[in-house]
């Protein structure tokens, strides 16, 4: 009975030292996981290191050119299938990879290494612990996109589909209806003399002129109408030298061709010509009908505010035999 009572108290004795030792081991692995490890427990010395990183970040760049470069084949995929167009930009890698990393030679390798104190070249093992590269060196590879899309479009190129649309039958381009309408002034120009006093001489006068018809890209054809209308000068005077204060009115219909190209942004340019036929209705000062051919011509220029409405200023020439004008005109075109 007195010996296990010895017993028991030799182990209480032991006790608390057991749980000294016990923290003491634990603050200590504690201590060893939060430290960090030396360079020199993963490369040999700093060239080592240098020359394995440089090859990764060379990889990197080959990595980022290949990318580079399937982005751009992606926008010329993406022009030719979405607006049936040519992405012909220059295209330029953005890193220069032609000049591989050297490893160092083996008499600038093997240095002596400041943090261990002594030369690689110390230990016999020292160059199978010279580290290889476990990770894979990136390096461009041929251009490959991630996947093919075949366009079942109605837009041909060379033969081929590239669209499920033709681009030049919508906005500016491709086939169309057109309607112009343009107010104008009319200035005429001739003076006509029958007789020693008779005198017919024209003010300026409004006049309007109406066309429409098929656009196809850039030119247009269809039919057009003009109205003018012009009083007599207060100069004017009849054979018996009587003043005349009447007036002559025209209509003209004829055939619309015209001719548009552009300039600047949204600045056009056109001209066009117009050949029919015209009818005078004159009082000088008894009424009196001429007719006969017609010809216009006009150039100026058109403002697009949208493909569907442009303002247009021009100039155009109205051909008749008895008031044959110059007229300035402004008005408004529209496409559908």
């Amino acid at each position: 009975m007195l010996s296990i009572m010895n017993r028991k108290s030799t182990y209480l004795r032991l006790l608390p030292i057991f749980f000294l030792g016990t923290m003491d081991v634990h603050a200590q692995g504690e201590n060893f996981f939060e430290k960090e490890k030396p360079v020199l427990s993963y490369y040999e010395n700093l060239d080592d290191k240098t020359y394995f990183h440089q090859r990764r970040i060379h990889g990197m760049k080959g990595e980022l050119n290949n990318y580079s470069e399937k982005l751009h084949n992606l926008q010329k995929r993406f022009d030719q299938i979405f607006y049936g167009l040519s992405a012909d930009h220059s295209f330029k890698t953005p890193f220069d990879v032609s000049n591989q990393p050297v490893r160092p030679s083996l008499s600038t390798r093997f240095e002596r290494n400041s943090t261990s104190g002594h030369s690689a070249t110390s230990s016999p093992n020292a160059l199978s612990r010279v580290p290889r590269e476990t990770e894979p060196v990136f390096a461009p590879g041929p251009d490959q996109l991630a996947f093919n899309v075949d366009s079942p479009g109605q837009h041909k190129k060379d033969d081929q589909a590239v669209s499920t649309f033709a681009p030049s039958s919508f906005g500016s381009g491709g086939l169309g209806g057109y309607l112009i309408l343009t107010p104008g002034v009319s200035i005429p120009y001739k003076t006509h003399h029958e007789g020693v006093n008779s005198r017919r001489k024209y003010d300026p006068g409004l006049a309007v002129s109406l066309a429409g018809g098929i656009k196809n890209d850039d030119f247009r054809i269809g039919l057009g109408a003009i109205f003018k209308r012009n009083e007599f000068d207060p100069s004017s005077r009849d054979n018996l030298g009587n003043p005349l204060t009447q007036e002559s009115e025209t209509f003209a219909v004829y055939l619309d061709l015209g001719y548009e190209f552009g300039l600047v942004g949204s600045l056009d340019g056109y001209v066009g010509l117009g050949l029919g036929y015209y009818r005078s209705y004159i009082e000088d000062p008894l009424e009196r009908n001429e007719d006969g051919f017609f010809a216009t011509g006009a150039i100026g220029l058109a403002y697009n505010f949208s493909d569907l409405v442009a303002l247009r200023l021009g100039y155009r020439y109205f051909h008749e035999d008895e008031v044959p004008a110059h007229l300035a005109e402004l008005g408004l075109g529209f496409e559908f």
